[in-house]
């Protein structure tokens, strides 16, 4: 099975060599014998098409070398003056993948090469000009080649045309994110920040000091908010540039996170365990959105005085667990937090479980393998709601 797996050799594959292999053997061996030319059929006439057939198990993989191969086997074929037209459809099949799978000049230099193989093996044995022996093969190949420029050019059209689709998509969601989102995200900032600075010239009342505390971690954390929803615009426009591009937020922002929860009347502890190592850039991302999430819902839902985060370190996996002392879940959330933290643990081969703890309040866990490949997919946006 590796080697199959190497060989790109899949179960169509298969199935298409047996099938091929079904029709020449019916022609050479089932066929009357007045219906084919050439030599009748022996032994190593039979081994040789079996041979020239197998290059289709790789056609997908190795188009251009499986065809080379149909065609050295068939050149010794045809030149012993076996039956022409028994290793017909083999090579239509070989010439037909070529061209879809390659360009038109790739597909023009390959097909000249096979047909000139065909032209100097059977022709050069014949008295007189090229009888149907040779035209009604060249035919064929043509037909082939040209097939399958038709399929290849109407794929490479269907793919613009959905990514032609994606693009005005993008560029709809990037309007919609800056002239609704990102308008009220400053008008938020720009209050905030305003009844804080107003605040603050009036510290000899002690009594404002806790509103004054919120209203400067409402301005930050907006502006927070807005720093990463331009580099969402940037990306959903295609103008992201590695220079233009915020720092990936990972693990060693669960500080932050907790403090900023705690600014907000939750407080929280962060238990680190196991040996802490560097994980691939897209599980860190993946954690940390997925304890950026779990805590907002704390917040917004659960009703808790304290949270718990413990990052738990193994040897091939590592467990995120968030906690609180809240009233757990009623079953009446509508949102679409659990479903994205779902999807992000699921996008790093991950696995995400939450219900009520134990001990009461809600708990969301998660475990993820830390053999990702750098680079993955890190899922869905954080945001919504338990």
């Amino acid at each position: 099975m590796r080697t199959a797996g190497r060989l790109g050799i899949g179960t169509s594959d298969v199935l298409l060599t047996a099938a091929l292999l079904v029709v020449i053997l019916f022609a050479v061996l089932v066929l009357p014998r007045h219906w084919i030319d050439g030599e009748p059929i022996d032994a190593l006439g039979l081994a040789l098409l079996v041979l020239s057939a197998l290059p289709v198990l790789v056609r997908r993989r190795y188009p251009v070398v499986a065809l080379l191969s149909c065609v050295l086997v068939e050149i010794v074929y045809h030149a012993l003056g076996y039956a022409h037209e028994a290793g017909l459809p083999v090579a239509v099949v070989l010439i037909y993948t070529v061209s879809v799978g390659t360009s038109r000049v790739a597909t023009l230099v390959v097909l000249g090469v096979t047909s000139l193989a065909l032209l100097l093996t059977v022709g050069l044995k014949q008295d007189g000009p090229p009888g149907v022996e040779v035209i009604s093969p060249l035919g064929w190949f043509v037909v082939a080649a040209v097939g399958g420029q038709a399929v290849r050019i109407h794929r490479a059209f269907l793919a613009e045309s959905t990514e032609r689709r994606v693009a005005e998509e993008r560029l709809r969601i990037a309007r919609d994110l800056h002239d609704v989102l990102a308008h009220h995200i400053v008008v938020i900032n720009s209050h905030a920040g305003v009844a804080a600075h107003l605040l603050d010239e009036r510290g000899d009342d002690p009594t404002l000091a806790p509103i004054t505390r919120s209203l400067h971690t409402v301005a930050d954390a907006s502006s927070g908010v807005l720093a990463e929803l331009r580099t969402t615009l940037d990306v959903l426009r295609g103008n992201e540039t590695d220079a233009d591009r915020q720092p990936a937020p990972g693990l060693d922002g669960l500080a932050g996170l907790a403090s900023v929860t705690g600014e907000v009347g939750v407080a929280v502890d962060v238990d680190v365990r196991g040996t802490r190592r560097p994980l691939a850039s897209a599980v860190e991302v993946t954690l940390y959105r997925i304890t950026q999430e779990a805590l907002t819902n704390v917040v917004r839902h659960a009703r808790a005085q304290r949270a718990r985060v413990v990052l738990e370190y193994g040897t091939d996996q590592v467990r995120l667990e968030v906690t609180d002392d809240g009233h757990g879940a009623d079953g009446t959330g509508g949102g679409y937090g659990i479903v994205g933290m779902t999807e992000r643990a699921h996008a790093v081969g991950g696995r995400l479980d939450t219900g009520n703890g134990p001990a009461g309040g809600f708990r969301v866990a998660v475990t993820v393998p830390t053999g990702m490949p750098t680079g993955a997919p890190t899922g869905a946006p954080a945001g919504g709601a338990r």
